[in-house]
């Protein structure tokens, strides 16, 4: 028999050390893996089991009597969209103390529980696991916290960070490590309105050092959250101090390395493919000219992505197209043993191209996005500095240069760009501050389409209904 053509060899090879590359990222996620009831070969597709909020209650919040209960969207284990929940209430009913307490609870600091009054607070996941705070008080003094997750309680100081007793140290350090490895994949981005137009200064910027209006009646009550009370060993917050052109160079580079962390697909891993196709009763056949036609898509989809900085694979068009033309010439039987090896190289320059092209769909959208809201600005990804921002005639502005609005809307917008695919929980507290209604009745649905295939659960503290315009069924009215 003829030896095969030497490019054939070569795809050979490179096949190969392609699908280690894959399997490599199989085995990492094999953990992760369900068969797939679509596919009669049981092709597995990757479906991560991680850990979502389910329910959050608290009773006694400032005193009062009436119980808040707030149930959050639990996706299925398929391909979904955004979940929103928007909290809507007069002032002082508790809307941005819940989102301090849902903070405080998965990041384990409780000092907005040691200043603010309230009796009880759970937050449940989808794992029916659930984690409670109790407040035991003589009279208005705090005697100490109750903390309980599954099997294991602790009891914390009603001042400080820390267990209530010295000699408990320990217990807390089990319960916290144990706590955060299961929540580990839960990541909690809270965003304060009012600091992004009033930022602290560098001697002053730290979680917690805010002054807190608790308005009950016609009482205003002040509680400072001090820095002596921060808790170092609580989960370290998302770095907001990093400037958003960063950010967006950071989820750049991470989704380029793991683009199933940022985004939800059905389409089954790349090995596990090949292997079935490979290992099949009957050999796939390709015609030279359906290759050519997939290669010159490829070679398409990769002119566009290259702009954001995404590396396409190492391949040589004009070469493949002039092999493909001389298989034309080759007998019947190696001609199709050739197009075999090629066609899965194919597939192979296919599933990489559709990665990078999860990117840079995510990253067109924030730019047209920014522009519909921007109307006489624009904003540029840029793979080296993360973004630029133009005006009509071509002049250069930094972030901070923008008005408190716009800047806002660019912080809130590059927050649902960056999301991950699931597991990004993010709480914004009075998002339509500095926006005008039309701005308002727009947002919601934009951070939606700006975190296109990840579901990330939004959070809203609001006190415009302008802002569920789109999606009323999502408003939770506290009383």
């Amino acid at each position: 028999m003829e030896p095969p053509p030497a490019f054939c060899t070569h795809l050979c090879r490179e096949l190969y050390y392609n699908s280690i590359d894959e399997a490599v990222q199989t085995m990492k996620i094999s953990a992760q893996v369900k068969p797939s009831r679509n596919s009669s070969a049981a092709v597995t597709r990757a479906v991560q089991p991680l850990l979502q909020l389910k329910h959050f209650t608290i009773s006694g919040l400032f005193g009062a009597s009436a119980i808040k209960d707030i149930a959050f969207p639990v996706l299925s284990e398929e391909p979904s969209t955004p979940s929103i929940v928007i909290l809507h209430g007069r002032n002082g009913v508790g809307k941005t103390t819940i989102l301090r307490m849902l903070e405080g609870l998965l990041r384990l600091d409780f000092n907005v529980f040691r200043q603010v009054p309230f009796e009880t607070c759970s937050l449940s996941f989808d794992s029916d696991a659930c984690i409670e705070v109790r407040s035991h008080k003589k009279g208005q003094a705090l005697l100490h916290l109750e903390v309980v997750y599954r099997a294991m309680r602790v009891i914390l100081h009603p001042q400080q960070p820390g267990p209530a007793l010295e000699t408990d140290s320990p217990k807390v350090d089990v319960f916290r490590q144990n706590y955060f490895k299961e929540t580990a994949n839960i990541t909690f981005d809270f965003i304060d309105t009012e600091r992004l137009h009033h930022p602290l200064s560098p001697e002053t910027q730290f979680e917690g050092d805010a002054t807190i209006a608790q308005i009950i009646g016609r009482q205003v009550r002040q509680v400072v959250l001090h820095r002596q009370d921060i808790n170092p060993k609580a989960r370290a917050p998302i770095d907001q101090a990093q400037s958003l052109a960063a950010r967006v160079r950071r989820f750049i580079r991470e989704a380029q390395v793991n683009y199933r962390a940022f985004f939800s697909t059905t389409e089954p891993d790349l090995f596990p493919r090949i292997i079935e196709r490979l290992t099949a009763s009957e050999q796939p056949v390709y015609a030279t000219s359906q290759l050519r036609q997939r290669l010159e898509q490829i070679h398409l989809q990769e002119k566009r992505t290259q702009r954001f900085g995404l590396e396409p694979d190492r391949w040589d068009f004009d070469q493949l197209l002039a092999q493909l033309k001389a298989l034309s010439q080759r007998p019947a039987l190696q001609r199709q043993q050739a197009l075999t090896v090629l066609g899965s190289y194919v597939e192979q320059l296919e599933s990489r191209a559709a990665e990078r092209a999860l990117v840079a769909d995510r990253l067109l959208i924030f730019e047209r996005l920014m522009k519909e809201f921007f109307g006489d600005k624009s904003v540029f990804v840029d793979p080296e500095q993360g973004f630029v921002i133009q005006t009509g005639s071509g002049e250069s502005l930094e972030e901070r240069q923008l008005s408190s609005g716009e800047f806002h809307l660019l912080f809130l917008m590059v927050a649902a760009l960056v999301t991950k695919r699931r597991g990004t929980v993010i709480a914004i507290d009075e998002p339509e501050m500095s926006m005008h209604l039309s701005w308002q009745r727009k947002l919601v649905p934009a951070l939606v389409e700006c975190a296109s295939k990840a579901e990330p659960l939004f959070i809203f503290a609001t006190h415009s209904p302008d802002l569920a315009a789109s999606f009323p069924g999502a408003m939770k009215e506290l009383t």
